[in-house]
């Protein structure tokens, strides 16, 4: 007959203990701790795009500075930006606008 359920574990864990307390181990390093791999992963993510967030905005920087510079040092530069962005235009001229597609 059966000699029950506790025996039976008793001498599951008695044979496998070794084999128990790997996989306890591995369980902790990967998934339970503060320090684990999955979160280490999710974390190297984060730090891959924030980096290339910076990158975009020291990009957008170095454009804005060139702009910048341009419009203090060249008149011609503040009447084309009026033009094609804003379709400024003289009193005495006509614009045209392309419509868009």
């Amino acid at each position: 007959m059966d000699n029950g359920f506790l025996p039976q574990l008793k001498v599951f864990i008695g044979r496998h203990k070794y084999w128990i307390v790997l996989v306890l181990f591995l369980l902790v390093i990967f998934v339970a701790s503060d320090n684990s791999m999955i979160k280490r992963m999710v974390q190297k993510r984060e730090i891959h795009e924030l980096q290339e967030r910076l990158r975009e905005s020291a990009e957008q920087k170095r454009q804005n500075e060139l702009i910048l510079n341009d419009l203090s040092n060249d008149s011609l530069v503040i009447d084309r930006i009026a033009r094609e962005r804003y379709n400024m235009h003289r009193e005495d001229e006509d614009l045209f606008l392309e419509s868009p597609r």
